[in-house]
């Protein structure tokens, strides 16, 4: 089989959340580029169906803070043959000065609702015996990071919860994957990636020199679920230009 045809997505359905910007409208054109049938979900909704008219994709508005939302998206998005996990927030606070209801929504969103979604899309790939969910992690689930206690410890939690379900679905075909990218030039990472920014070691952290790039984030994700990494689940890839080895 060539590696074309293992990139190619068309009659497949694929979910991405956080599709309105950043990583997750990056990824929606890439999809769409290699014929995927593309449900696109986001809370905010203008950005959202800009993104989807410009690629023909379905849009579906949810908060993934809520249980009630995410279960009704998974209803709404039907059979799935790829889920990307993607949807999430940042705290990026000391600890000290993290008060629990910032610590609650962030669990809730980045932990909470990627578990909920990945139930609710999942038992129908366990059904069917097929299918990828790819999980969006961080960095900092593997290296701490200043001002990212709670966020490191929500994403840490996303890629041991993809670890522990790969063994249980791999018998059914259904590989489940986590990414993990350093710090990229996105809007949610603005103001961290300032380079005047002091709340941590930054841009000196990292032995490439550079931020990432939500296309580079894209790509790497549109790996992981295409067949050409058929024989990989279980796994995080930690995409950070080298942070973690600092």
């Amino acid at each position: 089989m060539s590696l074309a045809s293992d990139l190619d997505f068309t009659g497949r359905r694929v979910l991405i959340t956080g599709a309105a910007n950043g990583f997750g409208a990056a990824m929606a054109a890439l999809y769409a580029e290699h014929g995927a049938s593309l449900v696109l979900a986001d809370l905010e909704a203008e950005p959202l169906h800009a993104v989807a008219s410009r690629l023909g994709a379905e849009a579906l508005v949810f908060d993934q803070g809520d249980l009630a939302s995410v279960a009704a998206l998974a209803a709404q998005a039907g059979e799935v043959d790829v889920l990307v996990n993607n949807a999430g927030i940042l705290v990026a606070k000391p600890l000290l000065d993290t008060d629990l209801a910032d610590a609650a929504r962030l669990v809730n969103v980045d932990f909470l609702g990627v578990m909920a979604l990945m139930q609710g899309i999942g038992r129908g790939m366990v059904e069917r015996r097929r299918g990828v969910i790819l999980s969006i992690s961080s960095q900092t689930a593997f290296c701490g990071g200043e001002n990212r206690g709670v966020y490191a410890a929500a994403k840490a939690a996303v890629s041991q919860l993809s670890r522990a379900v790969a063994v249980e679905w791999g018998p059914y075909g259904v590989r489940v994957l986590c990414l993990a990218p350093g710090r990229a030039l996105t809007r949610m990472t603005a103001e961290t990636a300032r380079a005047d920014y002091s709340g941590d070691r930054g841009l000196a952290r990292v032995p490439l020199g550079r931020w990432g790039t939500a296309d580079e984030v894209a790509k790497m994700a549109f790996f992981l679920t295409s067949d050409a990494a058929a024989y990989v689940t279980g796994e995080t890839l930690i995409a950070d230009g080298g942070y973690v080895l600092g």
